[in-house]
């Protein structure tokens, strides 16, 4: 095994995280620009991001083998076996996430109107804002279990705006990892 230097290693890991960021961001925004899309290919081209972005946070891992780089290199190939799932089963990967949201929503809506309930006896002046919030919650899951489809609609835009985000920070973890290039090397080097 070659030892790299700590400048090569930076230049590798600024463009990586670069590469992440754009090919999130392009997630991202195909799930917005065009929500009306098939599910089957949106899962499809989250497959495809999820098993780009395994490989790449692969190399991310293996390129920097100094600190968890494990965990990176777990992290993409839990990556790639999602991505190929959801490109194998795409209409069943949909559905279960939906039902999950859609669960998850129910419970949490039902909590949030006992909560509102108990805030009511004690005095509390915000219960009917919790009551109201669970009720929309609880009505919200209910929706998306008789509706499915709607359901993976608006997890498709969720999912477009989470990827911008996410995008968004990768790009900027890299120009930043980028500026402190100098600074990292020297510390690398100690």
């Amino acid at each position: 095994m070659t030892a790299t230097s700590p400048e090569a290693l930076l230049n590798r890991l600024w463009w990586l995280t670069l590469m992440r960021g754009v090919v999130t961001l392009a997630l991202g925004l195909a799930a917005l620009l065009w929500p009306a899309i098939t599910v089957s290919a949106l899962f499809g081209l989250f497959g495809f991001f999820a098993i780009v972005d395994g490989l790449i946070a692969i190399g991310t891992g293996l390129a920097s083998r100094r600190s968890a780089w494990g965990w990176t290199v777990f992290q993409g190939i839990a990556g790639i076996v999602i991505g190929v799932l959801a490109l194998r089963f795409p209409q069943t990967i949909a559905a279960v996430i939906v039902i999950f949201f859609a669960f998850w929503a129910l419970v949490v809506g039902l909590f949030q109107v006992a909560t509102a309930v108990g805030l009511r006896g004690l005095g509390q002046r915000s219960w009917g804002w919790v009551l109201a919030s669970g009720l929309l919650t609880a009505l919200l899951g209910v929706y998306f279990m008789v509706n499915p489809d709607t359901g993976a609609n608006v997890l498709a835009v969720t999912i477009g705006f989470f990827a911008l985000i996410a995008g968004a920070v990768l790009v900027y973890g890299a120009i930043q990892l980028r500026r402190a290039k100098p600074e990292l090397a020297a510390l690398l080097a100690e």
